[in-house]
């Protein structure tokens, strides 16, 4: 029992993940209970961005996300669901001019889309603070005005 216990209460989870076009690994920290997710050894703001290859919207996003990634020099880091396997998520940051650091692996999709509650459409984007909290989130074709003044918030 005691064992169950201390399970129970340590609730947090560590996932590190490979990026395919950044010599980036992410490695979060997931604390279910004070629903934080955190880039270790970063105390910087930074946002997720869920997609999929074949969503219109998502392709009118991501010119937007990759200059304000480029300009303000903000983390954002695209999360990439739907495909099957590394050739296919290369193929997509070329077709796509993705710029943003890109996670693919189905398991990263998985753990960060429950992180933030479940992604149920794309794009979305996903806000968090210094603290790993989740400040807002963004469902559909976000302007790029409303994006630049959440960075400026939050930087």
């Amino acid at each position: 029992m005691a064992l169950i216990s201390v399970f129970f209460l340590s609730a947090c989870s560590n996932n590190e993940f490979q990026t395919l076009n950044s010599k980036q690994n992410y490695i979060f920290d997931y604390d279910g209970f004070e629903k934080t997710l955190k880039i270790q050894n970063s105390n910087h703001a930074y946002a997720l961005f869920f997609f999929t290859q074949d969503c219109g919207a998502c392709n009118a996003q991501i010119p937007m996300l990759n200059e304000l990634y480029k300009e303000k020099k903000f983390p954002i880091l695209a999360v990439l669901s739907g495909v099957r396997s590394k050739t296919q998520a290369q193929n997509v940051i070329e077709l796509k001019k993705l710029d943003l650091p890109l996670v693919y692996e189905a398991k990263a999709s998985s753990f960060l889309s429950k992180a933030v509650g479940g992604i149920y459409g794309v794009p979305v984007i996903v806000f968090f603070d210094e603290k790993g909290n989740m400040n807002e989130k963004f469902i559909g074709l976000t302007p790029k005005s409303v994006l630049e003044n959440k960075i400026k918030i939050l930087n």
